[in-house]
């Protein structure tokens, strides 16, 4: 039955690829056209994809002279929505990409043509399960804003407010499923062929946006985020979170209260408007730090362009398909790190990265504090006033790349999202000192650790815990002692071939049986021969002795090869 299943799968992945062929020709095209024909040496499917030699190489100079970062961006954004998702993700993971790639990639933006206003009309008639009038007054057909996944119009609902409508593109969740399942393809092969990317887990890096991407897919989702981050915030009146219309809101439709204020990356019009930029700088510094460190659920994309202000100075962010979470003790770690940065203390911010990477552990620990050190007297050696986190935080991301230390994917999110907040910030106020904003909420979160309430807390979770270990553990052994005892239990065993696939291995199998074989075979002929030479001769078996001492010198020539074999592969 599992044979049956295991060919079922792969004759399923074989259509797949078969019908995902069309796409994997435009997209290795797409790729060729900004000059990446390199990638003929990672994936052989010339034939396969029917792509002609003269479609490999360069037509436009002038575009293959471009850096190749800004050709690698320029091909994602021709390529459609799920690439320049998948670039803009990229963009927050900086233990993937070098800085010219970051700086790169953070300029994607996902902005295209927007779909016609009837077939917008008919996506939410479809999923309200009514006529546009039985929910809104009025509905304007002309989109405000378009990107890849959805549109936005304006409308009011039928008691007279004011509400955006977000509708997702007709038909993008099939474009995207298709890509993603290309994508996933692509990352196996590169896991299995190119050892060079294989070091970056490109399969977990597929996985995480595929996750990602599904999320933002669907506006239920979204709606929760709103909802709970409106809730965190909503003793603080600089910021305000637009209102859902659950009631009228679906997977694919997601109506909310609208807001329309000024664009926070222009102090000219602020100050028209009677809002001072210095004290804005100070407000969205201090937000972005409450959101890390007191509530450790933050916006993973707020520039401006997912942002307005409102008076008096009222902050707005849209677009909360991407979120972060952070636990409380990846949000101590991240503090004692920060802190440890300030006062270049190198053990302290060398135990913090341990503590928020994925091993927990590296080779050489007196290396790492010896590099931090190093790192904090290069970056560290000024002023708080003019220290640039995000700078900072960057060249940190490096030295973890040196070290081979891996971070959760919400720690580099949360840079991208400091970095961006730093970035509008100093837009706002050039002078403006951003760590000391954020050091207070980093020093309550180091102090919340040795809180009586939170001792007890983390006692009282502790004792939890250990009563549901202590429950389960019986069935559990018992169960385990069964399987070991009926031959069922399994060790899941995995290795890594190498990148030339199975023909190392199969040498090297090769080469252990010969020598096995001839081993076994000169030990057999000397043996034999040996009783042939005891043997008690007649006068009808006088030529035995002679057999025997030429088996003993065939046995002994094989025997004395296979020695100096080993001896020259340096095993004697």
């Amino acid at each position: 039955m599992h044979s049956n299943a295991v060919v079922f799968d792969q004759i399923k992945s074989v259509v797949e690829i078969y019908h995902h062929l069309p796409r994997y020709r435009e997209i290795f095209l797409t790729f060729f056209k900004y000059g990446f024909v390199d990638l003929m040496k990672f994936v052989h499917l010339q034939k396969l994809l029917e792509i002609a030699d003269r479609q490999l190489y360069p037509k436009n100079e002038e575009l293959h002279r471009k850096p190749m970062a800004e050709r690698f961006r320029l091909a994602l954004e021709e390529l459609g929505p799920t690439f320049v998702k998948f670039g803009q993700i990229l963009s927050s993971r900086r233990d993937l990409i070098n800085e010219a790639f970051y700086s790169e990639l953070r300029k994607l933006q996902d902005a295209v043509p927007p779909f016609p206003g009837a077939e917008a009309v008919k996506i939410v008639e479809r999923e309200l399960g009514r006529p546009l009038g039985g929910v809104f007054k009025s509905f304007d057909e002309k989109a405000i804003a378009a990107a890849s996944i959805a549109q936005v119009h304006r409308a009011t609902l039928l008691d007279g407010a004011e509400v955006a409508v977000k509708i997702r593109r007709p038909d993008i969740a099939k474009v995207i499923e298709v890509d993603v399942a290309i994508l996933m393809d692509v990352a196996r092969f590169l896991d299995t062929h190119v050892e060079e990317l294989a070091a970056l887990n490109p399969v977990g890096v597929a996985q995480e946006f595929a996750r990602v991407i599904e999320r933002e897919l669907d506006f239920t989702n979204e709606a929760r985020n709103m909802e709970r981050f409106a809730k965190q915030f909503r003793n603080n009146r600089w910021i305000r979170v637009p209102r859902v219309y659950r009631e009228c809101s679906t997977g694919a439709v997601l109506v909310m209260e609208y807001l329309s204020g000024f664009r926070m990356d222009d102090p000219e019009q602020l100050r028209a408007q009677g809002i001072d930029p210095v004290l804005l700088s100070e407000r969205i510094s201090r937000l972005i730090f409450q959101q890390v460190f007191k509530h450790g659920f933050f916006h993973g994309d707020p520039h401006p362009g997912n942002a307005t202000i409102l008076p008096p100075g009222v902050l707005v962010l849209y677009d909360y398909g991407m979120m972060g979470v952070l636990s409380v003790p990846f949000r101590e770690n991240i503090a004692s790190m920060i802190v440890g940065l300030v006062e270049k203390d190198s053990r302290v911010v060398s135990r913090a990265l341990l503590g928020m990477s994925e091993e927990g552990f590296v080779d050489e620990p007196r290396l790492l504090e010896g590099d931090v050190e190093v790192f904090a007297q290069q970056y560290l050696d000024c002023p708080l006033r003019d220290l640039k986190l995000g700078f900072v935080l960057n060249r940190l991301l490096d030295l973890l790349i040196s070290h081979k230390l891996r971070m959760k994917a919400d720690f580099y999110l949360g840079v991208k999202a400091l970095t961006q907040v730093e970035a509008s910030g100093r837009v706002l106020d050039p002078d403006l000192n951003f760590v000391r904003f954020g050091e207070p909420y980093a020093m309550q979160v180091i102090e919340g650790r040795f809180d009586v309430k939170q001792i007890l807390k983390n006692i009282y979770s502790a004792v939890g815990e250990t009563a549901d270990f202590l429950r389960t553990f019986p069935l559990e052994a018992r169960d385990l002692y069964e399987r070991v005892r009926s031959g069922r239990y399994r060790i899941p065993l995995e290795h890594r071939f190498d990148p030339k696939g199975f023909e190392p291995l199969r040498s090297t199998l090769n080469h252990i049986t010969n020598r096995l074989a001839e081993a076994v075979l000169s030990a057999a002929i000397m043996v034999c021969s040996s009783i042939l030479i005891l043997a008690d001769h007649s006068s009808m078996w006088n030529f035995l002795p002679m057999l025997g001492l030429t088996g003993l010198v065939i046995g002994g020539s094989i025997a004395f090869r296979l020695v100096v074999a080993i001896w020259r592969s340096g095993g004697m």
